[in-house]
């Protein structure tokens, strides 16, 4: 009955025949709100929705184990449902036949947070070579992760542990005190730290210490919590073998990777290991000859002088301390977990304080690496949205600047504004693919090109990214060789590799960019007489994360954006580099077949454009509506205009045996393009439509699924627009968009 009442989870005994309740625990009281004589008044249909009256009257006459039934509705006393799973055991209870019952409540299970599911990848593939043990939490205690590391340290698979299952291992004594801080300490968005035990199934008992910390939604309301689980049982059986032989403790205490001070209660310093003299760069013969207040004196400042005395005062009085410091170790900057945990005799009496110092200098680096991913990934997503809002003002720019080159194409003049509109609305157009580049939201449209053109194209923007006192060459003299890319990815790439070549060059340098053919690929150089970089460094240059820059001017993300876009066009990269002199990258991608080049300018308008059918144009914006109206009427169709899905199907519906085609834009407010043609489709399924989209979250796959139906990415130009729609309306093969860049 001890486990009965210290069960986290509500259980209670009702008698099978009259299913009154006859016992309930403190978790049950706790979470249904009546206390334990109103339930002992009540049956089990007192918390169940009437229509269950009969399923539950059968549950408790079937007997036998019944495990994990449900979902079923419990009510609360303050008139609150709640999801559960019911497990039931027949038992005897003052010798009356019953059931033993136990809850859980699965009604937050059925929550999904998607916040979290969007850093889920990045958590897990840092998490995943991770060598310590670390978690991912609801702020109530509920596992969402647990990597193997932490599951094999608890002898449990990596599912046993999810949910509440990792609470199996806590030891009962430990469990109540591990919850009620854990929770309350997310509950306010603040750190945690505990150490506990757990029982593993041989009987063993090891010693856990965990930390967490609270992750906040965009709110900043607490939303999950991630942390570290290490197993200190050697730690703590070090503080234990303390008292054994010098030659042994000695032994013992040098193969720990941290590094250990014991301190008397008098102050005095009895022992310290091998790694506490290589720290401090003092004997340990010298060591046990100092008053612990010798290391106080030697911190940083006053700051540290006062953590350290706290920490001392905690211990010495029964309560284990920690804290934080970087410090100097072997002239290196290191930041050092100081854990103080009071040492007991077999009477309680506490005797001495263990000093353990624990460098969580890489832990505390993966930690803000996680950290600063979150951080690029909300400035992608807004570098995402500017480029999806931008796209329908270039839309508009772009649509009217070519309609005016035409209607004024008698005018050299005005002609030539025109056109000067236009080509600057087209670089308006390329900086919106280097904003959805950045945002990593950007729709990859590998084209076949000539690499020279590439340079050519982005020599502009590389010549702005270097300083002054930096010389920029560049010979493109790979003629007309081809190579398959997204051009937008391959101007990502050089951007990069510019970059990392201006910041080895400090006091200026010649940076050089080439282009040539070797056997059946074509090699891009960028060569720098930048300071190079050490062999180790070139081992791990493409890793995602790693950086050699100083905190808070690199991301380590760069070169591995690289790699991987060079490995996605069917290439390699390498680098070459020697310290004081210089390096250079050679990327490699294969030649691709002249004859399949795309033309990435749009032919002219011509008389096979024009129509005279009937179009129903759906577009939200109405500047984006005007231009694609008048740019049709001016081709000769009919066009009829809504203002929005749902003012579209209304008017789809009335003259449905009028329309020859729609034209809508795919995402709009309360009904998007893709609902109002399936509306209209189940009325008239031989429909065809043509769906346009500046928004970054348009893919093509999920609206192209027949032939009816095409698919365009803003900004359209009119001359794309019309042989787009004259190709469906002939019953040609439709687009999906690939020939037209999204911005």
């Amino acid at each position: 009955m001890d486990l009965f009442q210290k069960s986290p989870n509500p259980m209670w005994i009702y008698d099978a025949e009259t299913l009154r309740f006859l016992d309930v625990n403190q978790s049950a009281i706790e979470c249904y709100g009546w206390s334990r004589e109103e339930f002992l008044t009540m049956t089990i249909l007192d918390i169940r929705p009437e229509a269950d009256a009969e399923a539950a009257r059968l549950k408790a006459k079937q007997g036998g184990v019944q495990q994990a039934s449900g979902p079923w509705v419990h009510h609360y006393k303050d008139g609150s449902e709640h999801l559960v799973h019911v497990t039931s055991y027949p038992t005897e209870f003052a010798s009356r036949t019953a059931r033993l019952v136990t809850v859980n409540d699965i009604t937050d299970l059925m929550r999904t947070t998607e916040a979290l599911r969007q850093s889920e990848e990045v958590f897990r593939g840092l998490c995943a070579s991770s060598p310590a043990g670390v978690f991912q939490a609801r702020i109530d205690g509920y596992v969402l992760y647990a990597n193997p590391v932490l599951a094999r340290s608890w002898d449990m698979t990596e599912e046993e542990m999810y949910g509440n299952g990792w609470q199996r291992r806590v030891h009962p004594d430990d469990l109540p005190a591990l919850m009620e801080g854990w929770q309350a300490a997310n509950a306010a968005a603040h750190s945690y730290e505990h150490i506990f035990r757990i029982l593993l199934p041989s009987g063993e008992v090891r010693w856990m210490h965990g930390r967490s910390t609270v992750v906040c939604d965009a709110d900043g309301n607490p939303a999950a919590s991630v942390g570290t689980t290490d197993d200190i049982t050697k730690q703590r059986q070090a503080a234990d073998v303390l008292r054994m032989s010098e030659a042994e403790l000695r032994a013992l205490t040098d193969q720990l990777p941290v590094a250990l001070l014991y301190v008397d209660i008098q102050g005095k310093c009895r022992r310290a290991n091998r790694a506490f003299e290589e720290w401090f760069d003092i004997p340990r013969e010298e060591v046990v000859m100092q008053d612990f207040e010798f290391f106080v004196l030697r911190g940083d400042g006053k700051q540290y002088e006062a953590d350290v005395r706290r920490a001392w005062t905690m211990a010495s009085q029964g309560t284990p301390a920690r804290f934080e410091k970087t410090i100097l170790i072997h002239n290196k900057k290191r930041t050092i977990e100081a854990t103080y945990t009071p040492d007991t005799d077999q009477q309680n009496r506490i005797c001495g304080v263990i000093l353990l110092l624990h460098d969580i200098t890489e832990r505390r680096a993966l930690e803000e690496q996680f950290r600063h991913a979150q951080k690029m990934e909300a400035i992608g997503r807004l570098a995402g949205g500017i480029a999806h809002d931008f796209n329908n003002i270039l839309s508009v720019i772009n649509g009217y600047a070519r309609i005016l080159q035409h209607e004024l194409d008698g005018n050299e003049r005005l002609g030539h504004m025109s056109g000067e509109i236009h080509r600057a609305g087209e670089r308006a157009a390329r900086l919106t693919q280097q904003l959805l580049a950045f945002s990593r939201k950007q729709v990859s449209l590998p084209r076949i090109v000539r690499a020279d053109d590439l340079l050519r194209d982005d020599e502009t923007m590389l010549r702005r990214l270097v300083s002054d006192t930096i010389f920029l060459e560049m010979y493109p003299v790979a003629e007309n060789a081809c190579i398959e890319i997204d051009p937008h990815r391959f101007s990502q790439v050089l951007l990069n590799l510019v970059v990392n070549a201006r910041d080895a060059m400090p006091r200026g340098g010649v940076l050089t960019i080439k282009t040539s053919v070797e056997h059946r690929n074509v090699l891009i150089t960028v060569q720098d007489t930048g300071c190079g970089m050490p062999a180790e460094v070139r081992e791990r240059l493409f890793e995602p994360f790693f950086t050699t820059k100083e905190e808070g001017k690199g991301t380590g993300l760069g070169l591995a954006t690289v790699y991987g876009i060079i490995r996605e066009a069917g290439g390699n990269i390498s680098v070459k580099s020697t310290e004081g002199v210089g390096s250079a990258f050679i990327i490699s991608l294969p030649i691709a077949n002249q004859t399949q080049m795309t033309d990435p300018q749009p032919k002219q308008r011509n008389s096979s454009q024009r129509g005279n059918e009937t179009i129903l144009l759906i577009e939200d914006d109405s500047n984006i509506r005007y231009l694609l109206a008048h740019t049709l009427e001016a081709c000769g169709y009919r066009v009829v205009q809504a203002a929005n899905g749902m003012e579209g199907l209304a008017t789809g519906q009335e003259i449905l045996p009028e329309i020859d085609v729609v034209i809508s834009d795919a995402i709009m407010p309360k009904m998007s393009g893709q609902d109002v043609i399936a509306n209209l489709r189940r009325l008239r399924p031989e429909l065809k439509a043509l769906l346009v989209s500046g928004h970054i979250d348009a893919d093509p796959k999920d609206v192209t699924n027949d032939m009816q139906t095409s698919f365009l990415y803003k900004p359209v130009p009119p001359e794309v627009l019309t042989a787009e729609l004259r190709r469906l309306l002939d019953g040609a093969t439709v687009s999906t968009g690939q020939h037209l860049e999204p911005a």
